[in-house]
C-alpha cells in the first residue's frame, strides 16, 4: 500500500518516517509555523532520495528569500523525481522554474497542474499567496477565482479556509474574510494565515486597537522564530503608528522585526515601516537603515519586483548610490527581456523613491504618478503597496498641489477612514483656506 499525504496524494518513498515528516513539514508551511524546514530535512534524512522532500526545502527557502538554497534543494529533487509519479515530477517542475527565477511560467505550470491535481495543497498555496502574480493588472480577481474554483476539493478544510480567507480581504469581503479564518482557527490553532487575515480585515476597517488586542495576544504564542512572526509583528507596529504611537512601532521594530530569522521580510517589512516613520513625520533621529540595505543586497533575486521595489527605499534611504544604479540596472535588463512590469510599473516606482529620498518631490510625484493606476500590481497586499499612494500624497502636500492632496486623499477616505489620511487632508484645507470644495470647483 503506497503511503500518501494529508490530501491522499501518493507520495513516493518507502519510509513512513519520511512520509510523517514530510507531512508535518507540509502542515508547518501552510500554517507559516516554525520548524517547517526542519520537517523536510529530517523526511529527507529517512529518504535521501524523497525528491518532494527536497522540493518541501525549496519551498521554504523561496519564503525566506534564500534563493541558493532554493535551487540547491530544487536541483536535489529534480535530480530524484524520474522515478516518481507524474503528479510529484510536475510538481517539482513547477517550483524549478519558480526557483529559477520564472515565475510566469512557473504559475502556469501550476495553473495546468492544479486542473488535475487540485489538492496538492503546497502548489495552491504558492499560487495563492505568490505576492505579484505575475504582474498581473488584475491579479486580486484572479487569485479569487482560482481559489474559489477548488471548494469541492477541500471542503472544510482548515488551510483552504483561510487560504479562500486571504483573497476575500483584498477585494473587500471583510466579513467573509474574518469568517473563514475564524472557522480555520477552530480547526487549527496555530494557523498564522488565518489570524493574518483577521490582521488584515482590522486594518482595512481601521480597527486599529481590536487588531493591537488580536497581534498582542496572537503573537505572545507564536514561536519568534516562525517565519511569519516578523509579518505580523510589522502589523502591529502599523496599527501603533496609526494610533499616533511611533515609539511603540519602533519598539517593534526593534524586538520584532529586525532581528527577524526571516530576513526577506525583515527587509520588506522593515523598510516599509521605517519609510512610513518620514511620511507621517515621525522621524526624531538617523533610522537604521544601513542594516536593511545589507540585508536587501542579501535577499533580493532577479524577477521578484515587490522585493525589488522595497529595497529600493533602504537603497535610497541609506544613501547606497551603487546598490539603488544596480537594481535600477537588474530591472532595465528584466524589462528588455520582456518582464511585464519590471519597466513599465517598477522602474518609474525605483526612480521616483530615490527621487523622494533626494529631495526632488516634483520628480517623484512625476514618476510615481505615471503609474498611478498599476501600482498594485507589485505585488502584495493593499496594506503593503498604498505606500507608495502615501508617498505620493506627501508630495503634493510639500509641493503646495493641495487640490491633487485633497482629491486623492478624498478617494482613498471613501474606502477607508484613517487617522493618518483625516490628518492630511485637514492639512491640506487649512493650508487652501478652509474650503471643501477643490478651486477649479468653485463657481
Amino acid at each position: 500500500m503506497s503511503l500518501t499525504d494529508r490530501y491522499g496524494l501518493t507520495l513516493s518513498t518507502g519510509s513512513a518516517g519520511a512520509a510523517r515528516h514530510y507531512q508535518d513539514g507540509m502542515d508547518r508551511l501552510l500554517s507559516y509555523g516554525f520548524g517547517a524546514d526542519q520537517a523536510f530535512a529530517a523526511a529527507v534524512a529517512a529518504d535521501e532520495g524523497f525528491a518532494l522532500a527536497h522540493a518541501g526545502g525549496a519551498l521554504f527557502a523561496l519564503f525566506q528569500g534564500d534563493g541558493a538554497a532554493a535551487k540547491a534543494s530544487i536541483d536535489r529533487a529534480r535530480g530524484l523525481v524520474a522515478g516518481a509519479t507524474r503528479r510529484e515530477q510536475q510538481h517539482v517542475a513547477a517550483l524549478a522554474a519558480i526557483a529559477g527565477g520564472e515565475s510566469a511560467r512557473g504559475l502556469g505550470l501550476i495553473e495546468e497542474h492544479v486542473k488535475e491535481f487540485p489538492r496538492d495543497a503546497l502548489l495552491v498555496n504558492q499560487a495563492g499567496s505568490t505576492i505579484g502574480l505575475g504582474g498581473r493588472a488584475d491579479r486580486e480577481a484572479l487569485r479569487v477565482g482560482f481559489v474559489e474554483g477548488l471548494a469541492l476539493a477541500y471542503g472544510d478544510d482548515w488551510w483552504y479556509q483561510s487560504a479562500l480567507g486571504f483573497t476575500y480581504h483584498e477585494v473587500g469581503r471583510y466579513e467573509e474574510s474574518r469568517r473563514l479564518s475564524e472557522r480555520s482557527l477552530a480547526q487549527y490553532k496555530g494557523n498564522a494565515n488565518a489570524s493574518h487575515n483577521i490582521a488584515h480585515v482590522c486594518y482595512e476597517t481601521v480597527d486599529n486597537e481590536g487588531g493591537i488586542a488580536l497581534l498582542s495576544d496572537w503573537l505572545g504564542g507564536y514561536d519568534r522564530r516562525a517565519p511569519f512572526h516578523c509579518h505580523l509583528a510589522w502589523h502591529l507596529a502599523l496599527f501603533e503608528l496609526q494610533c499616533g504611537r511611533p515609539d511603540r512601532a519602533l519598539a517593534i521594530y526593534e524586538r520584532d522585526i529586525a532581528p527577524s530569522s526571516n530576513p526577506r521580510l525583515a527587509m520588506i517589512d522593515g523598510s516599509a515601516l521605517l519609510w512610513r516613520f518620514g511620511l507621517y513625520a515621525y522621524q526624531k533621529g538617523p533610522l537604521p537603515w544601513q542594516r536593511l540595505a545589507d540585508l536587501a543586497t542579501r535577499v533580493t533575486r532577479p524577477g521578484f519586483i515587490f522585493g525589488d521595489v522595497h529595497a529600493a527605499l533602504a537603497y535610497a534611504s541609506a544613501g547606497d548610490d551603487a546598490a539603488l544604479a544596480t537594481l535600477l540596472t537588474g530591472l532595465e535588463a528584466l524589462h528588455a527581456k520582456g518582464h511585464p512590469i519590471a519597466g513599465t510599473v517598477a522602474l518609474p516606482l525605483v526612480r521616483g523613491v530615490a527621487a523622494y529620498a533626494a529631495g526632488d518631490f516634483a520628480g517623484a510625484l512625476a514618476l510615481m504618478e505615471s503609474v498611478g493606476g498599476e501600482i498594485h500590481r507589485v505585488g502584495g497586499s493593499h496594506a503593503q503597496w498604498e505606500l507608495f499612494e502615501e508617498t505620493m500624497v506627501v508630495c503634493q502636500l510639500r509641493l503646495g498641489r493641495l487640490d491633487e492632496a485633497i482629491r486623492l486623499l478624498s478617494r482613498r477616505l471613501a474606502c477607508r477612514a484613517t487617522p493618518q489620511d483625516v490628518a492630511w487632508l485637514s492639512r491640506a484645507k487649512i493650508a487652501r483656506g478652509g474650503s471643501d470644495t477643490p478651486t477649479e470647483r468653485r463657481g
